[in-house]
């Protein structure tokens, strides 16, 4: 039997065995298998989390780290894990730059973020550098 000859039915054979669809079931298997092995472990990273302040929606990237799963939950359906703070529960001093406009504590607005975020360790907070609502009256 020629070289050519062999190779065509080795061809042949790794062909029919590829069209198997049992192969293809079970190497679809092995990767959710592995995707989800993976998303045990504990990942750190950066994620952006909507936080309403008062009546007024920002998103806050946040360093955090956590168990893939619940990173995946967190990046998957962001408004459904909104964060709801007062004024009164982070520190606000007005803007020295920007008339009508307040800063944040990003020490403050993380220890918030904190106690309202238990799956999740939050590791830092980039706070909006300026942010625009309406202060209270009795201020």
């Amino acid at each position: 039997m020629s070289a050519t000859r062999k190779s065509i039915i080795y061809i042949r054979a790794v062909i029919r065995r590829f069209s198997n669809p049992v192969f293809y079931m079970l190497l679809l298997l092995s990767l959710i298998l592995w995707y989800a092995i993976k998303l045990s472990y504990t990942y750190t990273t950066e994620i952006n989390i909507p936080i309403k302040i008062d009546s007024t929606y920002y998103s806050v990237r946040c360093g955090v780290e956590g168990v893939g799963y619940q990173i995946l939950l967190h990046r998957i359906a962001p408004r459904k894990n909104l964060v709801k703070l007062s004024s009164d529960n982070v520190t606000i001093t007005p803007s020295a730059i920007t008339p009508d406009t307040y800063e944040i504590s990003s020490y403050s607005l993380q220890n918030s973020i904190s106690t309202k975020i238990s799956d999740l360790k939050i590791l830092s907070v980039e706070s909006p550098v300026e942010i625009e609502f309406r202060k209270k009256e009795d201020d």
